[in-house]
């Protein structure tokens, strides 16, 4: 049953929120608070499910390559050793995307910057069927990393921008859990596709089912109603989209934006203010090496395993169950750091992670232990991968908040990108498991301790949005008078 707007309960609802209950801003009524009020309608289930449906398949598009290497080497006559570049490419180009899409979606808006992102890696996965070299891989991973980073940065911004407060939480949770359930559904595909029909039609699924989510988005999902308010204001598109969402409400008679100029103007100054820097750069440091270990287990477990005896479908498997374990860990995660302390949730996951990937790289590989260990390692650092989302979205002023997010999600994609290649290069010069592995579990270590770090100097409490931009605004003006 849907019906008129409900104004949120309390002006203090929650860290770093921008406005108040009911308050009104020069131009009306803030949109981001009228949103909030707002009952769950089968229209917002529309645009969270057709979001969904990109999430799920870019947790697909990333991972299909570490599970279809190996025969695409022997297809292409390749030493699969030389795969470190083609799986980093796409790793790369997610990280260009992260930082590209965000301030293109700013400006051209979210949903046209999704709709060219999705068309983008699902033509990347397509192109990638008539790859003749390595050099043809790299540049075909490359632009599908393009267009998965920038897909990332818009479907986030668009639920979180359409779900109301008191069920943000969930919905951008349950969002983000379908990244690495995407792998899941690649890994048990692989294991029935591979042997039957070979790799190309692993990536003709995976470029199908997003070009018909792009269309899906062009005739659905709406632009972001915040996006409209603040760059044509008031207009008869926006009527029409919350209309929709809230059949039958009496509409106020003017929106604004609700969002601080002066903060939004200049978020990278504020990032890194005298009271933010030490909380930036921990943060960039734990995603760097969370996604290292998540992107290069994913991208090098079935090649190492199946050179130790595994078949192809045992090794994709293996595969599926680190992204089960991953499932699982960022729901877990999720729910414990509502309960108990932010930071000690994550380190304490990150710890046992690290001891997790020790454990995997002296373990003899039968099928039952990889899988035992794989899924332990899901279950914590990928698990720690969504304490560190959360901890993100609450370390900033709600005004440059999509900033921080996204050049952290950008420094999560640039060690995704690394890690591929320095478990390469470790392999390549004579290591193996044994040595990669203790590598992955010395930056999980490093990832606990940037967090140490951090909750020593609680910077990650962060006040209302006005105390932070009194805070920071006085420690850069300070500056710029000295």
């Amino acid at each position: 049953m849907t019906g008129p707007a409900r104004r949120p309960r309390d002006a203090n609802r929650s860290e770093g929120d921008a406005t108040a209950d009911g308050r009104h801003h020069a131009g009306g009524i803030a949109v981001g608070d009228y949103l909030d009020g707002l009952r769950i309608t089968p229209f917002h289930f529309a645009i969270f499910l057709i979001c969904a449906l990109v999430a799920l398949m870019d947790g697909y598009d990333s991972t299909v390559i570490g599970m279809t290497g190996t025969s695409i080497a022997a297809s292409l006559h390749l030493d699969i050793k030389q795969f470190g570049p083609v799986f980093a490419a796409a790793q790369f180009g997610f990280m260009i995307g992260g930082f590209l899409g965000g301030p293109i979606a700013d400006r051209r808006g979210r949903k046209r910057t999704l709709v060219v992102a999705t068309l983008l890696f699902g033509v990347g996965a397509v192109v990638t069927v008539f790859a003749t070299s390595l050099l043809d891989l790299i540049g075909y991973r490359f632009v599908t990393g393009l267009g998965l980073g920038a897909a990332a940065t818009c479907f986030v911004s668009l639920c979180s921008e359409y779900a109301p407060r008191r069920t943000r939480g969930l919905i951008v949770a349950s969002l983000w859990a379908l990244v690495p359930t995407g792998s899941i559904v690649a890994g048990v595909l692989a294991s029935i596709v591979l042997p039957r029909q070979g790799w190309t039609m692993m990536y003709l699924i995976g470029g199908a089912i997003p070009l018909a989510s792009a269309l899906l988005i062009s005739l659905i999902v709406p632009e972001s109603v915040k996006f409209l308010v603040n760059r044509e204001g008031n207009c008869a598109h926006v009527s029409a989209i919350l209309t929709r969402l809230s059949p039958g409400a009496e509409l106020p008679a003017e929106f604004s934006a609700g969002l601080d100029p002066k903060i939004a103007s200049r978020p990278l100054a504020y990032m890194f203010a005298r009271d933010m820097v030490g909380t930036t750069l921990g943060l960039w440091v734990s995603f760097f090496c969370v996604w290292l270990i998540l992107v290069t287990t994913l991208a090098w477990i079935s090649p190492l395993l199946q050179q130790e005896g595994l078949s192809a479908a045992q090794a994709s498997l293996v595969i599926a169950s680190n992204s089960v374990g991953g499932v699982i860990g960022v729901i877990a995660v999720g729910r414990l750091i509502d309960l108990y302390d932010k930071y000690l949730v994550n380190i304490v996951m990150l710890l046992a992670g690290a001891m997790a990937a020790t454990a995997f790289a002296f373990l003899h590989a039968t099928f039952l232990t990889a899988a035992g260990f794989c899924f332990a390692m899901g279950l914590t650092i990928g698990g720690a991968s969504g304490g560190l989302t959360a901890l993100v979205a609450i370390a900033y002023p709600v005004s440059i908040r999509s900033t921080g997010v996204g050049w952290a999600m950008g420094m999560a994609r640039f060690g995704a990108a690394m890690g591929p290649l320095l478990a390469g290069a470790i392999i390549r010069y004579n290591g193996g498991r044994d040595r990669a592995f203790v590598a992955m579990a010395a930056c999980a270590a490093i990832a606990a301790i940037a967090l140490v770090g951090i909750r020593s100097r609680r910077s990650l409490q962060p006040a209302s949005l006005n105390e932070a931009t009194t805070m920071i605004s006085s420690n850069l003006e300070g500056k710029r008078g000295r």
